[in-house]
């Protein structure tokens, strides 16, 4: 499965996994094997696989019937509503990129990324919509869908009224290779606007295949030789409290449901919720902050619940205290994998990873690179830095976003370390 070989990469030979999916497409596609299996949880509301293929569909071949093809740029602007994963994969399904829309933006930024994005279309759920309504007769938008909202004028239209449930039959077949693009997600903009990343369906396929590895391998030592404690199944049910417009997010779920697993989402945050959840719905995995981590595990009822379906906690977008990971250890005698990793949303989530019985060993590492990057530490001219030394992070491989809009520069505040794209396939 985690076979690796070469390949031309916006004309850079790289490393590759030679088994990975050649678009988000085929992720999607190979999921309707799942059927009456759950895909998503929210505030009661269930949905089956089955039924969010039958939506795909259904919103796909709408966005194909507005004018949206293969190439161009749809946005998505809601919370972490069961209607967001579908629009992502009904785009993917057509070939058309998904600009992620920040859902925390005002008016004036949401303007702003719709415009620099050259989105076609906006599927927006009725919080965002307020926030835009006025905007849209002077954007250029082949289609407006609103999920969740009041009342609705033209020329958007409510997402109820076009994604009934009503299976429309096979998409039309859509070649989408390896390099084609598939994503936008906007940076943070420390050095002026938000910048926009554009991601490939290799830069996501090659996340997944980080993910699965990563999994594989901790799963392979937490194993006794005698094989008397198989690992886990893959799939299971996972709590996901990053917001999908981020890269972490977006991980988070396109990782749940290429493996058959259900999504469970909040309104937001909130740990009682939390901890309700986990016992109710047997939640198996849960990925956050680590503020988010630490507000359940040390929630002063955690004792007295039943975390007993628990087998992994995985943290990022900011240091991890070594002091979580103890506890994660002594908490669950073990038996809870937990996960870090380091990279950004130009290189497509992490690509140094420490999962396992290799954290519980190493609680202040964020891991090693994965198989497929290049990772090294340089001088102001290049020249790679010995170890303890401080310099710039360089980082290759085939999860680097091709591009991405605006200036060069862009400041991690959180670590400190300067880091521009440079084509074709480094990030430094």
């Amino acid at each position: 499965m985690f076979e690796i070989g070469e390949a031309d990469v916006h004309g850079e030979r790289l490393r590759v996994y030679a088994n990975a999916p050649a678009s988000l497409r085929d992720v999607w596609a190979s999921t309707e094997a799942h059927g009456a299996a759950p895909f998503f949880i929210y505030a009661g509301e269930r949905t089956s696989f089955a039924q969010a293929h039958a939506k795909v569909r259904e919103l796909a071949t709408h966005l194909l019937d507005s004018g949206i093809t293969k190439g161009d740029r749809v946005a998505i602007g809601m919370r972490n509503y069961p209607e967001w994963p579908l629009a992502f994969w009904a785009c993917q399904s057509i070939g058309a990129i998904t600009v992620s829309l920040n859902a925390w933006w005002l008016g004036s930024e949401l303007d702003y990324a719709l415009r620099d994005s050259g989105a076609s279309g906006l599927l927006i759920d009725g919080e965002r919509y307020e926030r835009v309504v006025d905007l849209i007769p002077s954007l250029d938008l082949k289609t407006v869908l609103v999920a969740r909202g009041g009342a609705i004028g033209a020329p958007a239209r409510a997402w109820g009224d076009v994604v009934t449930g009503s299976d429309p039959g096979p998409l039309p077949p859509i070649e989408i290779a390896p390099d084609d693009d598939a994503t936008i997600l906007y940076t943070s903009g420390t050095t002026g606007s938000p910048k926009g990343a554009v991601g490939s369906n290799r830069n996501h396929a090659t996340n997944l295949m980080n993910t699965f590895l990563g999994g594989a391998v901790a799963a392979s030592i937490a194993t006794p030789p005698d094989g008397s404690a198989p690992p886990p199944p893959l799939s299971g049910v996972g709590l996901c409290t990053f917001p999908f417009f981020h890269i972490g997010g977006l991980t988070t779920m396109y990782v749940l449901t290429s493996t058959g697993s259900c999504i469970v989402t909040q309104y937001k945050w909130d740990v009682d919720d939390a901890l309700d959840l986990i016992e109710r719905e047997r939640i198996t995995a849960i990925a956050g902050v680590p503020t988010v981590v630490r507000a359940l595990l040390e929630h002063p009822d955690a004792a007295n619940r039943d975390l007993s379906s628990l087998a992994s906690i995985a943290q990022g977008g900011s240091p991890v205290p070594p002091d979580s990971i103890a506890k994660i250890e002594t908490e669950f005698a073990g038996k809870v994998s937990p996960g870090n990793g380091y990279g950004l949303t130009e290189t497509t989530s992490a690509v140094v990873a420490n999962t396992g019985a290799m954290y519980f060993s190493h609680k202040d590492s964020v891991g090693k690179p994965v198989p497929v990057t290049d990772v090294k530490v340089v001088d102001e001219e290049g020249n790679a830095l010995q170890l303890h030394e401080v310099g710039e992070l360089w980082v290759r491989g085939p999860n680097n976003v091709r591009d991405w809009g605006g200036t060069a520069g862009h400041l991690v505040s959180c670590l400190g370390i300067r880091l521009r794209a440079k084509q074709p396939g480094l990030v430094y």
